[in-house]
């Protein structure tokens, strides 16, 4: 039977052919940035530059662009951070408490974050007018509140997996609900604290609607937008300029990938409780 399982020579080389295609459709878009990214003169086609250059990447990181590489750090960062500690505070007592309908609330919580961001974009902006929070501040609140029903429903699950066993031991030896949420829940559940962070941090470092329908200043606007903005700013496409700013966009989401990707690959180790 295993002799049957075995690829003919025919169908290996097709395989082959076949992955080489898909290798080099997903390189060439990428190949095609990187390379016009570091020409002197870019003209937009796939061509290998004859000298190198990084004065795309100098100018992509002052100015104007700087700010709005800043922007999105800041935004990015502090709608993850909020994000995590408030699904954190309202995931434990739905994983601990008998709340009534608690599985519907939460289901509806998601089922109202599926709605398209473009359905509400008018009531948002109406509520950040009203509340004078058109600024950095009301994209950060925006996007937590967004990120928050997913959240809260994955991190409850999550915290479902500790025994309370571990939290009553920890209160027999005089440790408070703080200390035990503080010292023994969270400790155990950072990988799904990471989760949360990663997916916060990526979902607002991405977004462009809300930033761009909030804020009303190339010197207020994150990388999302100054990327769009960038287009034909001055009457041109520079190619070289947007190919290095998109490179420069995409490296502090794929860094912060790297600094969780242990968190994100560990699970809960299921600490046994003895009777």
């Amino acid at each position: 039977m295993t002799a049957n399982l075995k690829k003919s020579p025919a169908q290996s080389v097709s395989t082959n052919v076949l992955l080489a295609m898909l290798i080099i459709v997903w390189l060439s878009p990428l190949s095609w940035l990187m390379m016009t990214s570091v020409n002197p003169n870019p003209s937009g086609g796939f061509a290998v530059p004859t000298s190198l250059t990084f004065d795309h990447f100098l100018t992509a990181m002052s100015g104007t662009s700087l700010r709005q590489f800043l922007n999105s750090l800041l935004i990015a960062f502090s709608a993850a951070t909020l994000t995590t500690i408030l699904a954190a505070l309202a995931a434990y007592p739905f994983s601990r408490l008998n709340i009534p309908y608690k599985n519907t609330i939460l289901w509806s919580l998601a089922l109202l974050r599926i709605l398209p961001s473009t359905a509400i974009i008018i009531p948002v902006f109406l509520t950040g007018r009203a509340l004078g929070l058109l600024n950095t501040g009301g994209v950060v609140l925006v996007l937590t509140l967004m990120n928050l029903p997913f959240a809260i429903l994955l991190l409850k699950n999550f915290f479902d997996t500790i025994p309370p066993e571990l939290e009553e031991a920890g209160y027999m030896e005089g440790a408070t609900l703080r200390q035990g949420l503080m010292y023994i829940v969270l400790p155990l559940s950072r990988a799904g604290l990471a989760v949360i962070w990663f997916m916060a941090f990526t979902s607002a470092w991405n977004e462009f609607l809300f930033p761009f329908l909030m804020l009303r200043s190339d010197q207020a606007f994150p990388m999302a937008v100054g990327l769009y903005a960038a287009f034909g700013q001055y009457g041109a496409t520079d190619y070289g300029f947007l190919t290095a700013y998109s490179i420069i966009y995409t490296a502090p989401a794929i860094a912060v990938y790297f600094m969780l990707k242990r968190n994100l690959t560990t699970g809960f180790a299921g600490v046994g409780v003895k009777g």
